[in-house]
């Protein structure tokens, strides 16, 4: 089928039922959004259309084939069929009589159109219309019906019921193997008429009068186009409705005789010279007159009395036999034969195509032979020189003359809509290349930066730097990771980090906070930012409890064991903004950096270690929180701090992202990771499910109380010049004893104080992280993305 029938199937999707419902219906069916109107396709493509749509909305493929049938009219009238679908006949039957003739016409541009045909016969007994559908491809005459009632309905104000009286499959050479039968019954709609004029005896006086003299107006006080009816002979002036349109030559002149001479003025070689093309052959298909053009092209046509006319040609349409029953059969359809190589004239050579000649059949009762009117089958200049004819070899009145210069600029204007439709086509495809490209380029941004940020930074404007009153952050580091390094290849490191990050990397997705960065084996998360939630801390410490399991499906390449972690949290006040032009980083300035780096850095393998802070934003929640007491943490002094041990309101599944909560409405089925689209291309070799279901977190009751509050009070955290003075210098190795990866250096006192001072005056962390760690352990200068 051509891609105007493909085109016609989107259509009516799209119309219908919304363009996401065709999307559906397309992958469903397997196939690509990408037709052209006057390019030809697999009949299966559409076959796999009508199917899926079939499933997707939920109806019979009969009553799918039976819409597309309606809609197939008008979507041809849209595309500019209306007026030549209009004039096609004056009545139903008439109408669907000459569609042969449109395909036949419309075989000129679509080279490769394989139509149906149709026969009609009227029932005697009930006055019903009896419609022959023959098709090659099976099932598909459910369309018949819908075409049909959209013919009547639209051009012929009639509403029809459709019978199926026999379904057949006739093995004919030609392949038209579907036959089936129809009976069609018309009724015409009843439209109201708008109520009568009554005039009375003056009036009816008055005009009289006035018809007398020869007046064309009545005299009258109403509207001179209304009714108007005598009381005493009303029912003799009610005229039938007229629909426009439905009237042909046949009926437009009443009372009509045809008038017949007696002789026939013309003679027989008038008639053969003047109509070069036309066949006389009696009921045993012998040749009895041909025109000179014929008697040019198979001279042995008339010489030789005994062979039949199948000897010369085969019929191309309709697809029968040479049989005189099968003939006067299709008597209303055009006929279609082509001559034969092996009798056609020595000067035609082999490699020409051989001619078609086109028209149509007359049976002559009376003389019991067929008329057969013709004109050569040619639809361009090319194949007229390729037949090696001439315009002069048409007769002047035949009208294939003028078709075949139209046909010529027509043919010339659909290859240019082609052409431009095939640019159309892949200018889309291009576009579509594009977004994709643009949505791996935003992935990557994203990455780097907040979605927000990313977008001012897009368009062009300034992020100005922001104070974000309470949020809380997020450190994690592997146990014996320097132990590790020293033992396996920097490989085996790359992809055990790669299988650990990819894994987090889905939990940020899972509870909507942001990665920060990851440096070596340090992994760093914010949480409310840079949109504040209430949650913050609820989703930082579901989080901590996802990294916690996923950590155990990580195996260490050294011991071929799970990986632990160590997890710190604190939450308080921050400053965020963008650092930089040739690599913009989101950076975060502020003690919380440095004290929750500290909560990580003195904490347990495997436990999840907060603060005080943090733990007064979960005491509320049904987390269950244990004592660790009072640790003496180096650069903070003496700090009370807690661990969390599990989340008594959700199941670990939720927090891993693998179940939503059953009381919670669905949103979306799920999301993609922005990391989804590098683990496709194969850089992560221990990706497994990377869809992810959100949880869902109850921030807009909370919101109202959490705008209330722009500062929660929370238990202040000792500073680093205190710290500093109260803690002995030694303590470094105990720090070091502490976390097992780290790598004890030394530097000079003078470094030291440079470094404490820098932190003194900005707050600030230092995020390079360790050179290994000692020399800076406690005053990072800057946490940077």
């Amino acid at each position: 089928m051509y891609g105007f029938i493909n085109l016609c199937v989107k259509a009516l999707v799209v119309e219908k039922f919304g363009e996401e419902m065709w999307e559906k219906i397309r992958h469903v069916a397997e196939v690509k959004d990408s037709f052209i109107s006057h390019s030809g396709y697999s009949d299966d493509i559409t076959l796999r259309l009508v199917a899926a749509a079939s499933e997707v909305i939920g109806v019979p493929v009969e009553a799918v084939l039976e819409l597309f049938g309606e809609y197939f009219f008008t979507f041809c009238q849209r595309s500019g069929y209306d007026e030549m679908l209009r004039v096609l006949g004056g009545d139903l039957m008439s109408f669907l009589e000459n569609l042969d003739a449109l395909h036949s016409y419309l075989s000129f541009s679509y080279k490769q159109m394989e139509a149906p045909s149709f026969r009609c016969e009227t029932r005697m007994e009930d006055d019903a219309l009896i419609l022959h559908y023959y098709s090659h491809r099976k099932g598909l005459h459910p369309i018949v019906v819908g075409i049909v009632r959209a013919v009547a309905r639209d051009f012929f104000d009639s509403e029809i019921k459709m019978e199926v009286l026999d379904e057949s499959h006739e093995e004919e050479r030609n392949g038209k193997k579907e036959h089936v039968t129809f009976a069609i019954f018309v009724q015409k709609k009843k439209h109201p008429k708008p109520p009568p004029t009554i005039v009375t005896t003056d009036q009816t006086n008055d005009l009289n009068q006035s018809q007398m003299n020869g007046s064309t107006k009545p005299v009258m006080d109403d509207d001179p186009t209304d009714d108007v009816i005598d009381t005493e002979n009303r029912g003799n002036d009610i005229e039938k409705d007229i629909v426009p349109g439905s009237q042909s030559i046949m009926n437009l002149v009443t009372n009509f005789t045809p008038f017949y001479p007696e002789r026939l003025w013309l003679s027989q070689e008038v008639f053969c010279e003047y109509f070069p093309y036309h066949i006389v052959f009696d009921s045993y298909l012998r040749p009895l007159q041909t025109g000179l053009h014929i008697q040019r092209l198979l001279p042995t046509l008339q010489s030789t009395e005994a062979d039949t006319l199948d000897s010369f040609f085969k019929i191309i349409h309709p697809q029968i036999d040479w049989k005189l029953s099968s003939m006067r059969k299709f008597i209303n359809m055009q006929f279609v034969l082509e001559t034969k190589r092996s009798v056609i004239t020595q000067g035609w050579g082999k490699d020409r195509p051989m001619l078609q000649l086109r028209g149509q059949m007359i049976w002559m009762e009376n003389l019991n032979a067929m008329l057969y009117v013709c004109s050569p089958r040619v639809a361009s200049l090319k194949e007229l020189e390729d037949r090696c004819l001439h315009l002069s070899d048409i007769p002047q009145h035949d009208v294939t003359r003028d078709l075949i210069l139209f046909n010529h600029q027509r043919l010339a204007e659909i290859e240019l809509g082609k052409q431009l439709e095939q640019k159309k086509e892949e200018l889309r495809n291009a576009l579509n290349d594009l977004e994709a490209e643009k949505q791996k380029t935003d992935m990557l941004l994203h990455s780097m930066l907040p979605r927000q940020v990313a977008d001012q930074l897009r368009e062009g404007k300034k992020v100005e730097a922001g104070e974000f009153t309470i949020v809380t952050i997020l450190f994690s580091d592997i146990v014996s990771f320097t132990n590790i390094c020293a033992e396996c290849r920097p490989i085996d490191i790359v992809n055990m980090l790669n299988a650990l990050y990819v894994r987090f990397d889905k939990l940020t997705s899972v509870h909507d906070v942001y990665k920060v960065e990851t440096i070596g084996d340090a992994y760093m998360v914010v949480g409310g930012l840079p949109i504040p939630v209430p949650s913050h801390a609820d989703r930082i410490a579901n989080m901590a409890l996802g990294m916690t399991v996923a950590c155990q499906e990580v195996m260490s390449p050294v011991t071929r064991e799970p990986i632990k972690i160590r997890v710190g949290i604190h939450s308080g006040p921050v400053v965020a903004g963008v650092v930089g032009r040739k690599m913009p980083r989101y950076c975060l300035f502020g003690d919380t950096v440095n004290t929750a780096s500290r909560m990580e850095s003195h904490g347990l393998p495997g436990k999840i270690h907060i603060s005080s802070a943090s733990c007064q934003c979960l005491i509320e929640e049904n987390f269950e929180i244990s004592e660790r007491g009072e640790i003496l943490v180096k650069g903070k002094g003496t700090m009370k701090t807690y661990f969390v041990n599990e989340n008594k309101n959700a199941s670990m599944e939720e927090i891993m992202g693998k179940k939503r909560k059953a009381s919670t409405p669905e949103k979306k089925d799920s999301v993609k990771l922005e990391t989804d689209s590098l683990i496709k291309f194969g850089t992560d070799p221990y990706s497994h499910n990377t869809e992810a279901i959100p949880m869902v977190y109850n921030d807009e009751d909370r919101m109202a109380e959490f705008m209330k509050t722009p500062q929660r009070k929370l238990t202040p955290a000792p500073s680093d010049s205190n710290s500093d003075t109260t803690k002995p210098e030694d303590q470094s190795s105990n720090d070091v004893t502490t976390d097992n990866a780290h790598r004890a250096t030394t530097s000079s006192e003078s470094k030291r104080n440079e470094i404490v001072e820098a932190t003194q005056n900005h707050g600030a962390t230092n995020f390079g992280r360790r050179s290994r760690r000692a020399d800076i352990q406690g005053s990072r200068t800057c946490a940077i993305l």
